[in-house]
């Protein structure tokens, strides 16, 4: 989707948008518009709310796309808004659209949307990532303003999926509303919300291909409809290719199909991630000369194969799918984002050297397939039946209605590859026989729907180590034609190379399965670093290792014919703790899009272009001891490093890295990386260090220390708390028996500096600095990460011999993990700590 934004004069924005699928010239019979402006919007169930005489004064005025859960479901209260909430707006209609049939799309509204026109309901949709439509020609008016009313709930429901999931499932009409106007005489609208016309490419080689297109006319009014279908194909430069014709009978107040065929077009230019040429069909209906309905689609030339030993292979050659997974929400927004944002992410996927995406775990906005389409990149797409099922037939059925709906609406976009419909799904299932047994007959009816619906795709779904046995016991590894696996060696259990051991051994087990790795990933704060990190820590290093092992451990294995990382931007998950509560930080991207020094090891690994990227971007302010690791990550030859102007040697990139040892100085370090592959490239970035691992002098100003963290902190005032570390003379650091680590992924209430209260010691003896004599401000900061009563910890705290705090309670005074603060002035004498 291409678009110019500009303005005219005073308060006024053009937006021109050039759609790919479902485009209508200026001059189409179909009118199709946003309503998204003018709403209003109340939480709660408001009675009566569909009413022209309901209480309405105090309804916030919003524009869609809309959520009401962007700002409770990060903050410090637990849980976050689900039920029902109500929109309303007026719409008048243009009497020049009198006579046309007249629908209310909508792109999607979690998860349950019920519509009503001047206070008659149109019907129920559920689930919340699908597009949905209802006819409103027989109830809207043009005499008077028409009400819209819309009641939408997110409440967790037993019978909708999902039912368990790692993201935040906010509630409201958050994608687009439009307005659709066709002729009595239209390709159909209401089919599960697809674009009514199908476009198949049965036969595609480099020399040849033919195109199928089918879909189905409705007539509406009461005389006998004698038409002709015409469908014109353009390709890539928008010169016509083919054209075909055909009649077609449609008897008063009924509905009939039609199928075209174009049997040769000459050597097509085929579609792939490299050059991804897309035709478009655009189908009309006419009568006599006079066009009645006017349908685009999109339209690509591939074909592929998926081979259980060599891999994916797109239009006859071997292609590793290069991927990351993409959640749908935005920071400050929830899920109610605009389509530029949508189309700017999958730039950035694009830009990073990925040509595959999984879309986890659900249909996302048509924007996101029309910019996957132009910018080729490949796509999984799934519905959202994750963790686990409830046996029951409505669970079935509403699992069933959503694999069609995403079928329907999405199956020609020539980018998807994939379908999916269930990941993890024994993660938090009760797994007993019933629960495997009723699990794989529901797999087995959505694999049927699958090859009903569109035989041309495969099928995948994702499993989960933790369950793996289930999977092989049920018989779900035999169901669709690949297997996912998602797998977190190194962060959630076991090392990075027990990665290799496990897929290695799947492969034996499944040797005619084709395997992708559909998720693996580790957390990183850009706030944490380490010289030492170890698993679980949310340092920016271990991710960095992690994605360096994995990535190296793929490229060995031909038979894994691709991977997806997890996730390729911080997204929202509500009920996490971590460093940043309510953000699942496995991303690529921060959850505003600045990107961590790990992209660039991917970009580096899959991009065409050079790439030079001094990997300090994230750990800009530094301390403890002067020597510290600097990481380049390139796709060139050799490198050299400079530090300050002088240069550190070449070094040869191994696993697209190469890696030096520097001796900061204290301030602001420059460090340069060139090299000279195919012309002169450079890189330049800045870090500032204070060397804390010598003994005190009279120069020393300030410290914070981390304390009970292997990882240094950096707040948003730019101050490095200190890895802990045991006692020196001379120096500073925790005396005699370390005491117990303790660490919680509990979110800490009262600052925004999460990890600074996440780990601690509990039962040390104390600590001492050796500082030169003078007066010193001291600041301590304490949180109970166990106790919710009172008096169940109770201690006093001494500085220089002197009790400062006594008999203090951490729970009593402040409660479970709320953080608690103290400063005190201490004189020191004699390097006394």
């Amino acid at each position: 989707m291409k678009k110019i934004i500009f303005t005219i004069g005073i308060g006024f924005i053009l937006l021109l948008t050039c759609l790919v699928q479902t485009g209508n010239a200026q001059t189409s019979p179909r009118v199709r518009r946003t309503i998204n402006d003018n709403w209003f919007f109340s939480p709660g169930d408001v009675p009566n709310a569909e009413k022209p005489k309901a209480e309405v004064a105090d309804w916030e005025r919003v524009s869609l796309p809309h959520t009401w859960n962007a700002g409770d479901a990060f903050d410090d209260e637990p849980g976050y808004r689900r039920g029902p909430g109500w929109y309303r707006r007026q719409l008048e209609l243009d009497p020049g659209l009198r006579g046309k049939r007249i629908f209310l799309f909508f792109e999607g509204a979690n998860q349950t949307a019920e519509v009503f026109v001047n206070e008659k309901s149109l019907g129920k949709h559920i689930g919340g990532y699908s597009a949905f439509v209802f006819d409103a020609t027989d109830q809207v008016s043009f005499e008077r303003p028409n009400l819209i009313a819309v009641r939408v709930d997110n409440t967790l429901e037993k019978d909708i999926p999902p039912l368990d999931a790692d993201f935040t499932m906010y509630g409201g009409i958050y994608r687009d509303v439009w307005l659709v106007a066709a002729d009595p005489v239209h390709f159909k609208v209401t089919d599960h919300a697809s674009v009514g016309v199908r476009v198949e490419t049965p036969r595609v080689s480099e020399s040849a291909a033919t195109v199928k297109i089918s879909g189905t006319v409705v007539n509406s009014t009461a005389g006998v409809g004698d038409l002709e279908i015409i469908s014109t194909i353009f390709d890539n430069e928008n010169s016509p290719v083919a054209r075909v014709a055909s009649r077609l009978g449609v008897k008063e107040k009924s509905e009939s199909d039609f199928v075209q065929t174009v049997d040769q077009i000459r050597r097509p230019k085929l579609w792939s991630p490299e050059e991804p040429n897309l035709y478009r069909v655009k189908t009309v209906i006419k009568s006599g000369e006079k066009v009645l309905d006017e349908i685009e689609n999109p339209l690509g030339f591939r074909w592929l194969r998926f081979d259980a030993e060599e891999g994916f292979f797109l239009n006859g050659k071997y292609l590793k799918l290069r991927g990351t997974n993409k959640h749908q929400d935005y920071q400050g927004l929830g899920n109610a984002v605009p389509d530029e944002l949508m189309v700017r992410d999958l730039e950035i996927i694009k830009d990073n050297g990925f040509n595959f995406l999984r879309l986890a775990h659900y249909p996302q906005d048509p924007a996101v397939l029309e910019a996957a389409d132009r910018l080729g990149i490949l796509i999984w797409e799934e519905i959202p039946i994750v963790n686990l099922i409830t046996i029951s037939e409505a669970f079935n059925q509403n699992s069933k209605t959503m694999l069609r709906d995403m079928i329907r609406q999405h199956r020609n976009h020539p980018s998807i590859i994939i379908w999916g419909y269930m990941n993890e799904i024994f993660l938090r299932s009760p797994k007993t026989g019933a629960d495997l047994t009723e699990t794989f007959k529901l797999a087995k009816e959505l694999e049927k729907i699958c090859k009903e619906e569109d035989p041309t795709r495969v099928t995948g779904i994702a499993f989960d180590f933790g369950s793996r046995e289930d999977y092989y016991q049920s018989g779900l590894t035999s169901i669709t034609d690949i297997v996912g696996w998602n797998l977190y060696f190194g962060w959630y259990h076991d090392t990075f190379e027990d990665f290799g051991k496990f897929i290695d051994e799947q492969h034996r087990r499944l040797p005619d399965k084709p395997l992708i790795i559909s998720e693996y990933g580790a957390n990183a704060d850009r706030r944490l670093h380490s010289a030492n990190p170890k698993r679980f820590d949310s340092t920016v290093e271990w991710q960095r290792m992690f994605h360096e092992s994995y990535w190296r451990q793929i490229s060995e294995r031909k038979f894994i014919a691709g991977s997806a990382i997890w996730n390729q931007f911080d997204f929202g998950s509500e009920f996490r703790g971590e460093t940043i509560p309510h953000i699942n930080q496995k991303g690529m991207f921060t959850y505003d899009r600045r990107p961590k020094d790990v992209s660039f090891f991917y970009k580096a690994a899959f991009s065409s272009r050079p790439v030079l990227h001094i990997a300090a971007r994230d750990w800009k302010y530094r301390s403890g001891g002067a020597r510290q690791a600097i990481d380049v990550y390139t796709n060139l030859g050799s490198v050299e490093l400079f530090q300050n102007g002088v240069s550190l040697g070449k070094k040869t990139a191994a696993n697209n890295k190469a890696s030096w040892e520097a001796s900061l100085a204290d301030g602001k370090n420059i460090l340069t990386a060139q090299a000279t592959e195919n012309g002169l490239h450079s890189d330049t970035t800045e870090v500032f260090f204070a060397d804390t691992a010598r003994p005190f002098d009279r120069s020393f100003r300030e410290m914070a220390v981390n304390v009970g963290s292997n990882a240094d902190f950096i707040d948003e005032g730019q101050n490095v708390w200190t890895a802990d570390k045991i006692f020196r003379t001379g120096g500073w650091g925790f005396t005699g028996d370390d005491g117990a680590e303790v660490s919680t992924l509990r979110n800490a209430f009262g600052s925004l500096d999460d990890p600074l209260f996440q780990t601690m010691r509990e039962g040390l003896n104390g600590y001492r600095f050796d500082v030169p004599d003078g007066v010193f401000e001291v600041e301590l900061r304490f949180v109970e990460p166990k106790f919710k009563e009172k008096g169940q910890r109770v201690f006093d705290v001494k500085i220089n011999g002197q009790t400062v705090c006594r008999e203090l309670d951490l729970a009593g005074e402040a409660g479970l993990m709320m953080s608690l603060t103290r400063k005190f002035s201490v004189a020191a004498e004699n390097r006394g700590g």
